[in-house]
Order: structure tokens, then C-alpha cells, then sequence
């Protein structure tokens, strides 16, 4: 992505959108993990956070009676999800078609700095298809994970995020592969007091245990497990 970033001289607002819709094109199917763990675990006591910019977890949200809402503040008959690296339904609250025809690149730090509205999945994907010259915002694949499409938005996320994570005293990972590089991710969790307990397959092992020494994290803990299997194994840390 980086490559491709430098290739187009900055222009990427294409190709965020057709990423946007691709992700945004799936739905959950009954059985979708994120529904049993929705359904296992009390939504008053977890604030979720996912680095997918798809709207799976939205979807299973909705498909049980629960509204997601991208905030730490919980509110009756919702789930908290922070998406500190952007999502496909962020996009900036501007009229459909307001702007047009318009190539936006080299424009420092932001390339758009508008207030976002998170959108449905329908309203995203008719914004896929139906801009042209814009694009949410969502982090760019490369080292820095850049949003070049209100980042005063995704940063809050990260900020919301990072004051949960410091205050928590349970912390657990699954399905995130451990790239030290992403030291906004990495370092903090080497660096909060919180017991974090690791979801993974026996390849992960070895960054993660490279991890936790290189931060000396003692209460940090690996679990050979799925997604699947891990929602059992979470619910009940949770009520100890």
C-alpha cells in the first residue's frame, strides 16, 4: 500500500472506496461468531475494539436487537465498539455528490477534514458506489496506518480506546496477529497493568512470547484457541 501510495503521488481516495464497498459487501450468517459472543457476554461490562474496517460485528449486533454505538459510553440497548483504525461506514457527513470530479491528493496531513456520520450498510455501500472523488475513513495498509480522511475522527477512536485499555484490568485478544511494528498497539498493551490473555494458533506463539519478554508483561497470557472456542473461555474469565 505504501508503494501504491507513492505511485499515485497520494491519490487513494479510489481505491479506499472500492476496499470500502468489497468489506462492506458482507453479511453474517446466523451461526456468526460474533453473535454467540454478543449474546455470552453482558454488553454493560465489555467495550469491544476491532482494527476490521468491515460491518460484520455491526450486523451481528443488529441481527440480536442491539445497536452499536462507537463510543466508551455505554447506552441502554447497545454494544461499544472502537474502530481506532477507521471503517467502511465512516464517512464524511457531506451531501451525497457534493463533491465531484474532483482529484484530492499531497494535502498534508489531511486530505478531507470533515465530522463524520457512521452509516447503515446500505447507505454505505449506495456512498461506494455512488462517490467519486471521496472516500471514508480508514487507515491506509501500511506501516503508520495513515487516514488521510477526517483523522481527527479516527484518532479520537484510538484515544477513546487507549484510555479503556490503560483502565481495564482484563484485557483479551483474538483474531489480531502480534506486528510489533504497530507500536500504538503493541507498546501500550506492554505497558498497561491489566492481565491481557492472548487468543491464538500455535504460529503466534512465538511473537507473542517475543512480546511479552521484550515488555517484560508478566501478566500477559497465550491460549491455543480459535475464535470460536475462545468466546466460552472469555465469558468465564470475565465472571471470575
Amino acid at each position: 500500500m505504501e508503494a501504491y501510495y507513492e505511485y499515485t503521488n497520494g491519490s487513494i481516495m479510489s481505491f479506499q472506496r472500492e476496499l470500502a464497498e468489497y468489506l462492506a459487501s458482507f453479511r453474517p450468517t446466523a451461526k456468526n461468531v460474533y453473535i454467540t459472543l454478543l449474546r455470552e457476554l453482558a454488553s454493560q461490562r465489555v467495550i469491544y475494539s476491532s482494527l476490521n474496517y468491515d460491518l460484520l460485528f455491526e450486523l451481528s449486533a443488529a441481527s440480536i436487537g442491539l445497536f452499536t454505538n462507537y463510543s466508551s459510553e455505554y447506552k441502554r440497548g447497545g454494544v461499544r465498539l472502537l474502530k481506532f483504525h477507521g471503517s467502511s461506514n465512516f464517512w464524511p457527513d457531506l451531501p451525497t455528490g457534493m463533491i465531484r470530479n474532483v482529484h484530492i491528493s499531497g494535502s498534508g496531513r489531511a486530505d478531507i477534514q470533515a465530522q463524520i456520520k457512521p452509516l447503515n450498510q446500505i447507505d454505505t455501500l449506495n456512498k461506494c458506489r455512488l462517490e467519486d472523488s471521496i472516500a471514508p475513513a480508514i487507515a491506509m495498509f501500511a506501516v503508520g496506518k495513515t487516514v488521510k480522511v477526517s483523522p481527527d475522527y479516527v484518532e479520537h477512536q484510538y484515544d477513546l480506546w487507549k484510555t479503556q485499555v490503560i483502565k481495564s484490568s482484563k484485557i483479551f485478544i483474538v483474531g489480531v496477529r502480534v506486528h510489533e511494528i504497530d507500536e500504538h498497539i503493541w507498546s501500550l498493551l506492554g505497558q498497561v497493568k491489566g492481565k491481557i490473555t492472548y487468543f491464538g494458533f500455535e504460529g503466534d506463539k512465538g511473537e507473542f512470547e517475543q512480546w511479552k519478554e521484550n515488555h517484560k508483561k508478566k501478566n500477559a497470557y497465550f491460549l491455543k484457541s480459535d475464535f470460536e472456542n475462545a468466546v466460552s473461555l472469555i465469558r468465564r474469565m470475565i465472571h471470575r
